[in-house]
């Protein structure tokens, strides 16, 4: 019933960074957690989609500090230049190493880096998540601590750009995607500038919507949302999809409409 397969959680940075095998700025991988997958998927040609270099959550510490020790300081934003190409050059060879095979046809590049927050996404601002640690307190990027802003995300998408096969499309990805004052910051800041500058190919809608047509996250806006990303000329992918009744506020009719 399917050709396409994304790991959950196993190609997430938890899952994939190798930290004993980190050194100065060269960072260690493995693909033991998605290895099931991808062989069941080489061997019944079924392509891949993979999620993500760059999260705030589900990223360990240590890949941001000092001597890789998440008892010791942020790293400056050039060293985490380093280790942040580095990881991406080194996940994208083993991939390709490892599974010769694989359909490996699109990449969450970067997920779920803007806020929620309407006055860090008004104006010039970039949207940038609260700086911090997300496994001392959720939600806050340590991304952001390192480089003071949402800088990172062109970074990021410039090195996938430089080690990505030419059949990997490369994608950013992030939920309440058609909230106004959050689809604008994305559109602004993200996905028209990248995808102008030939490093991103695609907006990935997470889709989490309540079973209304108008209002906040209604079909509407839903629609709006996903025209105004086509309308920059990239591709559109629904990433996840789940209409909820929201505790009884909609009824099975509204969900099945």
């Amino acid at each position: 019933n399917y050709n396409s397969i994304e790991c959950e959680n196993e190609t997430k940075p938890d899952s994939t960074l190798n930290q004993s095998k980190c050194s100065g700025t060269n960072i260690g991988v493995k693909l033991d957690g998605a290895a099931a997958i991808f062989d069941f998927c080489e061997k019944n040609n079924i392509a891949v989609r993979g999620h993500a270099f760059v999260w705030h959550s589900q990223t360990p510490s240590w890949f941001l500090k000092e001597s890789y020790d998440n008892n010791k300081n942020w790293v400056s934003s050039s060293v985490m230049d380093e280790r942040l190409e580095s990881y991406i050059k080194n996940m994208f060879e083993a991939i390709e190493n490892q599974y010769p095979y694989l359909n490996l046809y699109a990449y969450d590049v970067v997920n779920e880096a803007v806020s929620d927050d309407a006055s860090r996404t008004s104006g010039n601002q970039d949207g940038s998540r609260l700086p911090g640690d997300n496994y001392v307190e959720g939600g806050k990027s340590a991304w952001v601590a390192v480089y003071g802003n949402n800088s990172f995300i062109r970074k990021a998408f410039t090195y996938a750009r430089k080690y990505a096969p030419s059949s990997c499309s490369l994608f950013y990805n992030d939920y309440n995607e058609y909230w106004d004052h959050k689809r604008d910051c994305i559109i602004r800041t993200i996905v028209k500038p990248l995808f102008e500058e030939g490093l991103l190919d695609g907006m990935g809608m997470q889709s989490h919507v309540p079973a209304n047509s108008t209002g906040f996250a209604g079909t509407d806006a839903y629609l709006q949302a996903m025209d105004m990303y086509l309308d920059i000329g990239c591709e559109v992918q629904v990433t996840e999809l789940d209409v909820s009744v929201e505790n009884g506020n909609y009824s099975y009719t509204d969900q099945a409409n």
